[in-house]
């Protein structure tokens, strides 16, 4: 749907216009103070024949010419007559603040639906209802039900949330400036996932921040992210529900570790989505990627401050938050000695003291000579900044910065204060005009620094996404045998394998396959056959064969009386290695998700596991791997064997293609163990689930 009416309009009219207080009073009030283009303005309201000194129309019916946007402030029970004369208007978009629909239960639900269809059925895009409405700061219009302070709030944020409350937390904050602030409310037939797409094409928009209660268009939301990862647009987002449990009914270890959640945090990863984990951090990332003028090129901090206790707080938090403190050269150190007082440090954190702090020119002097050297890519300056003792030292450091940043070589500069406090405003604003990000205090600074330079550096692959086209009710499992043959006939390698049905055949088969050999019951029944006395390992001969056959069997009618059992699968024993886990689970909004992690008995007990949507690059392979705790096991740890990770990142490519090709048949996939040794990586066990339809 086309939102150009809805959030560009030529036209607009305020329906319920009042002086009164509410939302027909505030929202006018708002519209004649904040926006633009007032000829294009109409008041609508029946019992009044101006409003404000202005004439007042008492219908739609009655302006002459078309309206692009209804601002609709009156009761529930009048939204859809109002769209019915809005739409002989030539109305393409809606305002809707009233309340009683999906927010208070079934009834409100009902009105929705009906609201929706009759928007649908009209050709108008609805903001709302329950919505505290929008403003487009670049074109002027302040749509807008709450009451803010009169002040410049243009910038660069474009900003979506369904909770009204929280657009007027980020209109109150100075240090925020935007594009576009939009409030979605119920988002009745435009989803969050529309406005975002809407922003993430807007050239006015260098930073997209949203509050997401929920996804109800995953196609449309993968589509707007991976465009600003093409772009390099920041996305910012704070997704509630974030503690919603896991798939109900995962037959497998991948279901029940790659829960909604972990879903959803796994996309947002792929497409460079940069998660906020509370308010704050969505209004503090949001407005570091704005004021930034550029990024960095690596991932290479200095950290400069005023006395050698903070240069210590820093160094830890670095630490912490996996901040890289880089090693400057030996001829920077040794300039930077000619500047700094003796008891000052040149290692990094660099306590310059406030010797310098209090030397604009020597401070422009010493950043320019860390700025060249080549093994930095980012100053950091942490220094407090308060209106109360607002001394020499901090207006001295704030003017270097602003100086040394008119030097467009310089690379970029971050400033963190040490302790929360109301910031010194025209400090904030001369930082703001020097693409200098202020950002906030200690471990909540670092945290977003760090967010800041992993997003600059991140490099993007684009992938055709696998979401599923159909949605399924029931799945069955198959058995290992069966879930082999699948994989093999997918392009996917697997160990020899037969199935026995008696102890004679079984014999036989060992003459094929050869001993040592593993003996498993073959049932579609049972899942965790070890649970049942279901496994027998290392047989080496057609005496213990036997043995082994008949003792699996005699297990299973006792433990898994209801199992229907077909025989025993037999396999070759593989070679032992370092055991890991690779599976599939569909999420039925995005589709086959690969899991990689350590595998055998431990999956459950440590969950050290990297999820990813399908099909996976051979690069993108390699990272999931390389991101686990457990990855050291497969680099030799402490003297042992370097294992094929090329061979277990191919396995997870090869995996991952079949997963997409069947996105509307595989619900799930376990193959646990994979045994990863110095020579290649080999399928010991699988677990399939399809789906029946």
């Amino acid at each position: 749907m086309n939102l150009n009416k809805l959030l560009k309009p030529k036209t607009i009219a305020i329906v319920g216009a009042s002086e009164k207080a509410g939302f027909g009073g505030d929202t006018t009030r708002n519209y004649l103070k904040f926006s633009k283009n007032l000829d294009k303005l109409y008041l609508v309201n029946p019992g009044r024949d101006s409003i404000f000194g202005r004439r007042a129309y008492h219908s739609l019916s009655e302006i002459e010419g078309d309206v692009d946007l209804v601002i609709l402030c009156t009761p529930q029970k009048t939204i859809i007559p109002l769209l019915e004369e809005a739409a002989a208007k030539n109305c393409g978009g809606a305002v809707v603040f009233a309340s009683g629909y999906s927010e208070v239960g079934p009834e409100g639900k009902e009105r929705q639906k009906e609201l929706v269809e009759a928007a649908d059925r009209l050709g108008i895009a609805i903001m709302g209802p329950n919505c505290a409405g929008y403003a487009n700061f670049v074109d002027g219009i302040f749509a807008f039900a709450f009451l803010v302070e009169e002040r410049e709030r243009k910038g660069n944020i474009g900003m979506i949330s369904q909770s009204g409350q929280i657009v007027l937390g980020g209109l109150d904050s100075p240090n925020m400036g935007f594009s576009h602030v939009i409030s979605s409310g119920n988002s009745c037939n435009v989803k969050v996932e529309d406005y975002l797409d809407f922003l993430v094409d807007d050239e006015d928009t260098k930073v997209v921040a949203a509050y997401m209660e929920g996804v109800t268009k995953p196609e449309k939301l993968v589509a707007a992210i991976q465009k600003a990862a093409i772009k390099k647009k920041p996305v910012v987002i704070l997704k509630t529900g974030r503690s919603s449990k896991s798939q109900e009914l995962a037959a497998s270890h991948t279901g029940s570790l790659s829960g909604a959640d972990k879903v959803l945090r796994a996309v947002f990863k792929r497409y460079g989505v940069v998660e906020a984990s509370d308010l704050e951090e969505l209004m503090s990332l949001a407005a570091a990627f704005s004021w930034l003028h550029q990024y960095p090129q690596g991932e290479r901090c200095v950290f400069m401050n005023v006395s050698g206790g903070e240069a210590g707080v820093m160094a830890d938090l670095a630490e912490e938050y996996g901040i890289e403190l880089a090693e400057m050269g030996q001829g920077t150190k040794d300039y930077l000695r000619t500047l700094v007082p003796d008891y000052g440090s040149v290692n990094n954190p660099f306590d310059m003291t406030a010797g310098i702090g209090y030397n604009t020119p020597v401070m422009v002097q010493a950043m320019e000579a860390i700025s060249k050297d080549k093994n930095v890519d980012a100053i950091v300056v942490a220094y407090t900044i308060t209106p109360e003792i607002w001394d020499d030292t901090i207006a001295h450091m704030v003017e270097a910065v602003s100086i040394a940043r008119q030097n467009k070589e310089l690379k970029p500069v971050f400033w963190i204060p040490f302790i929360e406090h109301t910031r010194h405003q025209e400090s904030a604003d001369i930082l703001r005009a020097a693409g200098t990000p202020l950002l906030p205090t200690g471990r909540y600074g670092c945290n977003a620094l760090k967010k800041v330079l992993d997003f600059a550096v991140k490099t993007f692959e684009t992938m055709q996404p696998a979401i599923p086209e159909k949605i399924h009710s029931a799945s069955h499992s198959l058995s290992e045998f069966e879930s082999l043959n699948y994989l093999s006939t997918h392009g996917v390698p697997i160990p020899p394998q037969a199935v026995a049905v008696t102890a004679d055949e079984a014999v036989e088969e060992a003459k094929k396959l050869g001993y040592p050999l593993s003996v498993k019951i073959h049932s579609s029944d049972i899942q965790h056959k070890s649970d049942v006395g279901g496994v027998k390992l290392n047989i080496k001969n057609e005496a213990e064969l036997r043995e082994a056959y008949a003792a699996i069997m005699d297990s299973c009618r006792k433990n898994a009386p209801a199992a229907r059992l077909e025989g025993v699968l037999l396999k070759p024993m593989l070679k032992a290695g370092v055991e890991m886990i690779i599976g599939v689970n569909n999420d039925r909004d995005f589709g086959p998700m690969i899991m990689v992690g350590m595998g055998g008995v431990f999956v459950e007990l440590f969950k050290d596991v990297q999820l990813a949507p399908a099909p996976l690059t051979r690069l993108q392979a390699e990272r999931l791997i390389e991101n686990l705790a457990s990855y050291p096991l497969l680099n030799g740890y402490r003297g042992g064997v370097v294992c094929d990770k090329e061979a277990l990142a191919n396995l997870l490519v090869k995996i991952s293609e079949m997963a997409a090709e069947c996105k509307d048949t595989v619900k799930e996939l376990d193959i646990n163990p994979v045994f990863v040794t110095e020579d290649g990586a080999a399928i010991a066990d699988a677990l399939l689930v399809v789906y029946d339809d």
